[in-house]
């Protein structure tokens, strides 16, 4: 493993002026591992910096490319867990957002899809649905789940889909996950048919909960590369061959007992506690809806592109 540092995707020409400093240590021997997914070891990002030509903030310092794609395709979690009721609610606040503006039946990919859930909802709301995640036992699980469709292990953007092949592409949540963002929307554009979805989730670096948090926002991150505003996010999927089409918060459903992992995850002095209080069962079971500062991302690829 080792470090690199960021250039801006969005303009490619400003420097990189330091935001926040790092709350881990940038050590090229740690296990990056240890800071990436919902069961990573310990919360924490290395330094966040801002564009100074267009704004995008950013983890100034970074794992280089082949970190991520490495981690994820060795990602694997514990089954049955009480997250699953959380996470569908959060698949169906998905799939009531694509319904406003796209109905099956349709060609639907949903790029870095875990286990599968999303997939199997959207084929139950009648689209063509197939998924594709870098994890092989995520695929493996997603088969299990849902059967009937297609599910294949490939990492973006090098992952090769026929062009013109779908109608709806959904990389929920994956874009601030990935090295070359503008390579990877570039490459999606060329699966969709001319005119048709694009449908994102990420955090929302301009969001009231980001501003109001600070260098104490949740979403401070070794494993997020990126943090796109509503106008850096535009100008990244114009220079792709989209237009965005409109952009939409987000809140999140969460089980208490997946809230006090996360602050077990943290430093600070409550840490003991909230490990205690994630291993109450009853906890599991309480599922609320937390503001996190994300945002839904719609856009359309454009004409003539």
């Amino acid at each position: 493993m080792t470090l690199v540092r960021s250039t801006c995707p969005v303009c490619t020409g400003g420097t990189v002026a330091p935001v926040y400093p790092a709350t881990i240590a940038a050590d090229e021997t740690c296990d990056a591992a240890d800071y990436f997914s919902s069961l990573r070891r310990v919360a924490g990002h290395l330094p966040i910096g801002r564009c100074t030509g267009c704004g995008l903030m950013m983890s100034s310092v970074r794992d280089d490319d082949a970190t991520p794609g490495r981690i994820y395709a060795e990602w694997t979690e514990r089954e049955g867990q009480p997250e699953d009721e959380a996470r569908r609610r959060n698949v169906t606040g998905a799939l009531r957002l694509l319904g406003r503006y796209q109905s099956p039946p349709g060609r639907l990919l949903d790029a870095g899809c875990g286990t599968g859930l999303f997939v199997c909802a959207a084929r139950r709301a009648g689209w063509e649905a197939a998924g594709l995640d870098a994890s092989s036992w995520a695929v493996c699980t997603a088969r299990r789940r849902c059967p009937d469709a297609r599910f294949e292990v490939g990492l973006l953007p090098q992952v090769d889909v026929s062009a013109g092949s779908v109608d709806v592409v959904t990389p929920w949540n994956v874009l601030e996950h990935l090295p070359q963002p503008l390579e990877t929307l570039a490459r999606i554009r060329t699966w969709l048919g001319p005119d048709e979805w694009l449908f994102l989730s990420m955090p929302d670096a301009e969001s009231r909960i980001a501003r109001l948090a600070g260098r104490r926002w949740a979403l401070l991150l070794r494993e997020h590369l990126w943090y796109f505003s509503r106008v850096t996010i535009a100008r990244l999927l114009a220079r792709a061959g989209f237009t965005l089409a409109a952009v939409h918060p987000r809140r999140v459903s969460a089980s208490l007992a997946g809230i006090a992992t996360r602050l077990a995850q943290s430093p600070g002095s409550a840490r003991p506690m909230a490990g205690r209080l994630a291993r109450i069962q009853i906890l599991g079971r309480l599922i609320v809806r937390v503001p996190l500062g994300e945002m839904y991302v719609v856009a359309r690829r454009a004409p003539g592109r």
